[in-house]
């Protein structure tokens, strides 16, 4: 492959003890992911919690990663369950820097091809000259866009890409296939990271590299180098099952024991099973990772 392979770091967002959003800690945070060699990142997105972010916590993220990865390094998370609130939200970030922009699709009430068309075209009227990315995440967000629907979403002045994600390589590679040439899909899956850009797709937003970005960032750079790929899917599957397939608890217990801000969770989930907390600790403990 000669053409640029995104690796696209779904972010973690820090909070304080007492769970305050970490403000201070964000610089920090983003910091370490683009000294690990990660260009881009998305954020604040399912793995950054958005739902448990208040709109102005979602902005000052916004704002921090742009700070360091600059406007061009941050693909800005918007969605909503609402248009309005999702265009609120596009308009103070593409205020605050941001030129490209996120948008999860609405979700808790299932929307329809329609409405959903409408959600993206009231985003991209909120944000004039920002690249707009639709992300589909039926398993989260009950609404669901085919590969057709996708491709006619495609055709709106202002979308200029997507993120699917729960999906398998031979699923989300439909949505490859319908697309226009150079529209640019990106898969959510870890695992399925070289599998996904072998068979077409532009690249992975991927949540595990917060805790083991090596793998991830030799094989992005393998596959734009047209080198085999065979040995780094190993590495990249014990990174995956090392954090639980990408568990949120297990994220940020990882980002914990490499020492960077994480904080508690604020959405409510189950801690970590103690057994595989303590094999991540171990695979993190400064002998195992030179």
């Amino acid at each position: 492959m000669t053409s640029e392979v995104k690796l696209i770091c779904a972010t973690t967002v820090p909070f304080t003890t007492d769970g305050e959003l970490d403000r201070r800690g964000l610089p920090e945070l983003f910091g370490a992911i683009r000294d690990n060699g990660i260009r881009y990142v998305f954020t604040p997105g399912t793995t950054g919690e958005f739902t448990g972010l208040s709109d102005d916590e979602r902005v000052d993220v916004i704002g921090a990663a742009i700070e360091v990865f600059g406007p061009d390094g941050v693909y800005a998370h918007v969605g909503a369950a609402t248009a309005r609130q999702a265009a609120t939200l596009a308009a103070r970030a593409h205020a605050a820097g941001a030129t490209r922009l996120a948008a999860i699709t609405p979700y808790f009430v299932k929307a329809g091809p329609q409405s959903v068309e409408e959600y993206y075209r009231t985003i991209v009227a909120a944000a004039p000259g920002a690249e707009v990315y639709v992300y589909i995440f039926h398993d989260r967000a009950s609404t669901d866009v085919t590969p057709g629907e996708l491709a006619a979403l495609s055709r709106i002045e202002g979308i200029a890409g997507a993120k699917v994600s729960g999906l398998s390589t031979a699923e989300a590679i439909e949505y490859v296939r319908h697309a226009p040439d150079g529209f640019p899909v990106y898969s959510g899956n870890d695992r399925e990271f070289l599998r996904f850009v072998a068979a077409g797709g532009a690249g992975g937003v991927s949540g595990v590299s917060n805790v083991f970005p090596e793998p991830f960032v030799r094989a992005a750079a393998a596959l734009e180098r047209g080198e085999g790929t065979v040995e780094l899917q190993a590495d990249i599957d014990r990174a995956v099952d090392l954090t639980g397939g990408g568990d949120f608890a297990m994220l940020k217990l990882g980002v914990r024991e490499l020492g960077l801000p994480a904080g508690p969770l604020r959405i409510a989930t189950e801690p970590p099973d103690p057994v595989a907390a303590e094999r991540l600790r171990a695979a993190l403990a400064p002998a195992s990772i030179g």
